[in-house]
C-alpha cells in the first residue's frame, strides 16, 4: 500500500501532539464551576510535608513502577520507578499525570441513597421491599438523601437476602474491575460464589481480555501469557494484532521501538488503520516493517502463514514437538494445506480498501521464516535446542473483540506452536491487558464459572479446596456451578430485562464500557436494585444508583496488582482517602459478614479479618490469605510464605524489594528470586505437589484446533445479527436466546454487523434513514484510558478534549463533510456526535496521528461522558451505537465493526 502524506508522523510530532512531557495545570482554567462534574477539590494551604509510596501505575496493564508524592495527606504527583523492572523510569502521560483527577467531583461523607427508595424503606415492616425507584436515569441532588454508612448497609444486606432467599443467590449480580486491588477481587468471589452462591458475577475485563483467557486455557490448558517482558529484547521478530501499542501501552511500544532501533528486528503490524504503532516502526526502518490492513480477516491470514511456511519452508516446522507434546496437528496442517493458500483467503481479507494480496502475505511468512531460522542457528539447528529468540506475537483489546475472539487467539496459537515458537526465551504468544489489574480479575475467578487460581467452577475438587480455604459450606459453590449465566455480561443484562436478575452491585466498573447503551444496559438497569461504589459524585453509575458508597481509591489503599507478564506488584497506600470513603475491599468484607448472617452463617469464620489502627481491614493478611488457598496450583504463591517464615520478611515487603513477583512462586527460592519468567515445558521448574506436567491440559499436550473462516452465507447469518437491539426492531428478541445463531457466526468467523456499501459514494444527505453505508470502529487513544480519570485530568483533557471520529479524506469528500466539523454517528441501535478528524495528521482536530482506510471510521470510546454524564447533556456515548453480539465461549462483543451512517449536524 502506497504511503500518502495524511501518513505520515514522526517520533517527534507523536510526542508533540501527544504532549508526552507532562505540564502543570496551575489553576485548572479548562474546568470551570459551569460543570459540576469537572470541580476540583479546594486549593489547600502552602505544603509543609511530602511523603512517598510505591504502587504500580493504575492505568494500562503494563504495570509500570510509580511512585507517587503526597503532601499533607493529598496526592500530589507521580514519579516513574526508575528501578522498576518494567519501565526504567519512563513513563507515559496518563501515568504522570494520574494525581490531577483525584480530587476532582470527588465524593466524601455519608452514602447516598434515593429518596424514595429511603421512604419506603422507612415505612412498616420496610414497605414494598423490591420495591423500585422512579427516579433513576438522574443522579441530581434532589433525588437522594444522605444515610449513615450502618443504615445504609443494613437496607443492602437485608434487600439482598430477601431477593436471594426469594428468586435464589443467582439472581444476584455483580459487575466488578481490573482496577480493584486483587485481595478485593478475590474477596468479591468468595462473597458472590462462597456466601450467596451466585454465578453471576462479570467483571469489565469481560469486554477486555476473555478471548485471550478462554484461548490459552483451550490451547495451553491455564491462562496468562507464558513469557516476559524481557524477551522483547531477546527477539528476531514481533508481530501485533489488533494491538495499537504505541497508543494503549506505550512503554512496551518504546522498548519494541529502542530495541528494533538497535537490532533491527523486523516487525508487522496487523490493523486495518495505519496507527502510529506502525508508523513508528516505519520510521526507523521501512524496509523490514509491513502494515497488513485486514478487516476480520485473521483466522484466514494466520492460517494462510501457516499455509506459505508449509508449503514453502518446511525447515522452520518443529514436526517432532508436534509429534511429541502436541494434539489436533494433523487437523490442523491438512486444512490449513487444503483451504487456506494466500490466493483462497482473499475473500477474506477486508475488501479493496485493505491491500492484503498473496504477495504480502507471502512476505510476511518469509519473515517469519528468517526470525524463526536465527533462533534455529543460536540452537544449532534445532529446534529443541538452546538457541532463544524468534517470534513474538503480541495482541490488544482490539483482537480479543470480536465474535470469534477465542478462534482469533486460537489460531496465533496453532502458528507459533507449528514453528516451535512457543514459549521459549524470545518468542511466544503475549496479549496485552488493558487494565492495571485485569490479569488480577481473572487470577482470583471474578467471572461467570470460574474459581480462583485458573480453576472452573465445574473442578469438583478444586470446588472442595476453596469451600475449605473460603470457610464456607462446599453445597454453597455446587450451587453457584449449577446456577446459569448464559452469555456472561451481556447476558446478564438480558436476564434483567427478562426479571431473571433482581439486584447488582456495580464495583470500580462503570456501565458504560457494555454494549448497546440504550437498548439493553440502561433498560435493564431500570429494573434492578443497585448499589454502587464510586469515587466521583457525577460518574454514569449513580444514574442508576439506588444507593451510592463512597470509595477510596487507588493510592489510598493498600494490596496488589498484577500486571501483563504475571508480575504480582505492591501497591501501597500514600494517604487516607477523603472523609466517609471506604476501600472496596472492606465494604465486601462488611457486607459479606452481614449477609452471611442472615443466610445462618458465620460471617467473622468466613471473614476473619482485623481493623488497623486506621480502622481499615489489614490487606496484607489477606494476601497470606490468598496465598495459602494458592496449594498444589498452577498459581501456586505459597513460597512467599515460605520466605517469610524463613527470612522475616513479609509478603509485602518482598514485593516492594524486588519489584514485583512473576507467578507462579511456590517455593522459597522461586519466591527469593522474584519468580517464574516462563511457563511450560519445565520451564517453571519442579516443585511439590505441582499440578501439571509439560503443559496444564489434561492431557499434558498443546491442545491445537483448525479455527475455520467462511463467507459463505455471511450476509444471510449477520442480517440476523443486526436485529439485536435495533431500533424499532423485535421485541424481546435477547442473544441469550438465539445461541444456535452466535455459534454459527462465530464458526463462520463473521462479524456482527455489515455495511450498505451501495450507498458510499453519495453526500450524506442522500443516504436513506435505513442505510448504513460505513465500518465505524470504536477503540482508545493514548492520551485518555477509560472514561473516568483522565477526562478529569486538566493535562490530558486539553491534549485531547473532544469526541472525534476518523475520516478518510475521500470519504469526507463524497459525504460532504469539512475537517473539524461536527458530525452524528448513527448505527442500528443509537448514535454519538464527534468532530471529523479528516486527513490523518493533516487535520486540525486532535490527536491527529492515525489513518484509516476508505469505508471505515474510527473513534475514541474514552470520551463518552466527556462532555456530560448527565443524559441531557450526553452526546458522546460511544456505546450508544454498538452491538451486543458476543464470542459464545469468551463473552466478549466487537466494537471494532459496526455499520454505521454519518450526518452532518
Amino acid at each position: 500500500m502506497k504511503r500518502s502524506k495524511e501518513n505520515n508522523v514522526s517520533r517527534r510530532n507523536f510526542l508533540k501532539g501527544s504532549g508526552f512531557i507532562a505540564t502543570t495545570a496551575a489553576g485548572g482554567g479548562l474546568f470551570v464551576a459551569s460543570n459540576p462534574e469537572l470541580e476540583a477539590a479546594p486549593a489547600t494551604a502552602a505544603p509543609k510535608k511530602r511523603t512517598t509510596a510505591l504502587a504500580q501505575c493504575p492505568y494500562c496493564g503494563v504495570g509500570c513502577g510509580t511512585i507517587i508524592q503526597a503532601e499533607d495527606g493529598k496526592i500530589v504527583s507521580m514519579r516513574p520507578d526508575k528501578d522498576h523492572p518494567t519501565n526504567y523510569g519512563l513513563q507515559c502521560i496518563k501515568g504522570l499525570t494520574a494525581a490531577e483527577p483525584m480530587y476532582v467531583d470527588r465524593m466524601e461523607g455519608d452514602p447516598y441513597v434515593r429518596k424514595d427508595v429511603w421512604a419506603e424503606w422507612q415505612k412498616p415492616n420496610h414497605g414494598n421491599i423490591e420495591y423500585i425507584s422512579s427516579t433513576k436515569g438522574s443522579f441530581d441532588e434532589e433525588h437522594f438523601v444522605r444515610v449513615p454508612y450502618h443504615d445504609a448497609s443494613d437496607m443492602v444486606a437485608r434487600k439482598v437476602v430477601h431477593f436471594a432467599k426469594k428468586y435464589t443467590g443467582n439472581s444476584i449480580s455483580l459487575y466488578g474491575s481490573g482496577q480493584l486491588t486483587m485481595e478485593g477481587q478475590y474477596l468479591e468471589n468468595l462473597f458472590m460464589k462462597g456466601v450467596l452462591g451466585s454465578n453471576t458475577i462479570e467483571a469489565n475485563a469481560r469486554m477486555c481480555m476473555t478471548s485471550a483467557v478462554t484461548g490459552y486455557f483451550a490451547t495451553l490448558g491455564s491462562d496468562t501469557p507464558p513469557l516476559a517482558y524481557d524477551d522483547i529484547e531477546m527477539s528476531d521478530m514481533v508481530m501485533h494484532f489488533g494491538h495499537n501499542a504505541r497508543e494503549s501501552h506505550p512503554i512496551i511500544f518504546w522498548r519494541i521501538a529502542d530495541y528494533k532501533k538497535k537490532n533491527d528486528i523486523p516487525t508487522v503490524v496487523v490493523d486495518p488503520r495505519e496507527t502510529g504503532t506502525s508508523k513508528g516502526y516505519e520510521d526507523i526502518n521501512s524496509k523490514n516493517h509491513v502494515h497488513v490492513p485486514i478487516l476480520n480477516g485473521d483466522i484466514s491470514f494466520l492460517n494462510s502463514i501457516a499455509h506459505v511456511l508449509l508449503k514453502e519452508h518446511q525447515d522452520v516446522i518443529d514436526w517432532d514437538f508436534l509429534k511429541a507434546h502436541v494434539s489436533g496437528w494433523e487437523e490442523y496442517v491438512e486444512g490449513v494445506q487444503n483451504d487456506y493458500s494466500p490466493e483462497q483467503v482473499q475473500d477474506r481479507m477486508g475488501g479493496v480498501n485493505h491491500d492484503v494480496n498473496p504477495e504480502k502475505i507471502r512476505q510476511v511468512a518469509q519473515m517469519f521464516a528468517d526470525a524463526t531460522r536465527k533462533r534455529l542457528a543460536r540452537g544449532k539447528g534445532k529446534q529443541d535446542g538452546k538457541g532463544t529468540g524468534g517470534v513474538i506475537i503480541m495482541w490488544g483489546i482490539g483482537y480479543n473483540q470480536h465474535i470469534h475472539g477465542q478462534h482469533n487467539v486460537i489460531s496465533i496459537i496453532n502458528l507459533l506452536t507449528l514453528t516451535g515458537n512457543l514459549a521459549k526465551p524470545g518468542c511466544g504468544p503475549f496479549s496485552m491487558t488493558g487494565q492495571p489489574n485485569a490479569m488480577g480479575e481473572r487470577f482470583t475467578g471474578g467471572l461467570t464459572g470460574r474459581l480462583p487460581f485458573n480453576e472452573g467452577l465445574s473442578n469438583l475438587k478444586h470446588r472442595k479446596h476453596m469451600a475449605k480455604m473460603w470457610r464456607i459450606p462446599e453445597k454453597n459453590l455446587d450451587t453457584a456451578a449449577s446456577s446459569p449465566n448464559p452469555g456472561f455480561a451481556v447476558g446478564m443484562m438480558e436476564r434483567a430485562l427478562k426479571d431473571d436478575l433482581k439486584a447488582m452491585f456495580l464495583v470500580y466498573a462503570t456501565h458504560i464500557d457494555l454494549p448497546d447503551q440504550y437498548n439493553l444496559v440502561r433498560p435493564a438497569l431500570l429494573k434492578t436494585f443497585n448499589v454502587v461504589q464510586e469515587i466521583y459524585r457525577h460518574a454514569p453509575n449513580n444514574l442508576y444508583a439506588d444507593v451510592i458508597f463512597p470509595a477510596c481509591t487507588w493510592g489510598e489503599v493498600n494490596g496488589v496488582y498484577i500486571s501483563s507478564e504475571r508480575r504480582i506488584n505492591i501497591t501501597e497506600k500514600a494517604v487516607q482517602g477523603p472523609k466517609g470513603c471506604r476501600p472496596d475491599m472492606d465494604m465486601v468484607i462488611d457486607k459479606g459478614k452481614e449477609i452471611a448472617d442472615l443466610l445462618g452463617m458465620d460471617g467473622d469464620a468466613i471473614f476473619p479479618y482485623k481493623r488497623g489502627e486506621d480502622g481499615e481491614y489489614d490487606a496484607e493478611e489477606v494476601f497470606r490469605d490468598v496465598c495459602r488457598a494458592s496449594v498444589g496450583t498452577d498459581a501456586d504463591l505459597t513460597g512467599i510464605l515460605e520466605r517469610e517464615k524463613l527470612d522475616g520478611i513479609s509478603p509485602y515487603e518482598q514485593l516492594k524489594t524486588l519489584r514485583g513477583i512473576q507467578w507462579p512462586a511456590p517455593n522459597y527460592d522461586s519466591a527469593k528470586s522474584g519468580g517464574t519468567k516462563r511457563r511450560y515445558m519445565m520451564q517453571e521448574g519442579q516443585w511439590e505437589n505441582r499440578p501439571y506436567g509439560y503443559f496444564r491440559t489434561k492431557d499434558g499436550k498443546v491442545n491445537m484446533k483448525l479455527c475455520k473462516q467462511d463467507y459463505s452465507q455471511r450476509k444471510e447469518i449477520t442480517k440476523k445479527l443486526m436485529e439485536f437491539g435495533a431500533v424499532g426492531g423485535k421485541k424481546d428478541h435477547y442473544t441469550i436466546d438465539n445461541q444456535d445463531l452466535i455459534i454459527k457466526a462465530r464458526d463462520m468467523g463473521l462479524t456482527p454487523d455489515l455495511p450498505d456499501e451501495e450507498f458510499r459514494g453519495i453526500p450524506w444527505k442522500e443516504v436513506p434513514n435505513d442505510k448504513y453505508p460505513y465500518w465505524m470502529g470504536l477503540g482508545v487513544v493514548y492520551e485518555h484510558f477509560h472514561t473516568a480519570k483522565s477526562h478529569r485530568s486538566p493535562t490530558t483533557r486539553r491534549l485531547v478534549p473532544e469526541m472525534y471520529v476518523e475520516m478518510h479524506s475521500e470519504d469526507a469528500k463524497d459525504l460532504g463533510i469539512k475537517d473539524g466539523e461536527w458530525v452524528r454517528v448513527v448505527t442500528r441501535r443509537g448514535s454519538l456526535e464527534a468532530r471529523a478528524q479528516v486527513g490523518g495528521t493533516d487535520s486540525i482536530v486532535k490527536p491527529a496521528r492515525n489513518s484509516v482506510p476508505r469505508g471505515y471510521m474510527f473513534g475514541p470510546w474514552n470520551l463518552s461522558v466527556a462532555d456530560s454524564a448527565d443524559p441531557k447533556k450526553n452526546k458522546w456515548l460511544a456505546n450508544g451505537i454498538s452491538n451486543r453480539c458476543w464470542d459464545p465461549v469468551s463473552g466478549q462483543v466487537d466494537f471494532k465493526k459496526l455499520a454505521a451512517r454519518i450526518e452532518k449536524i
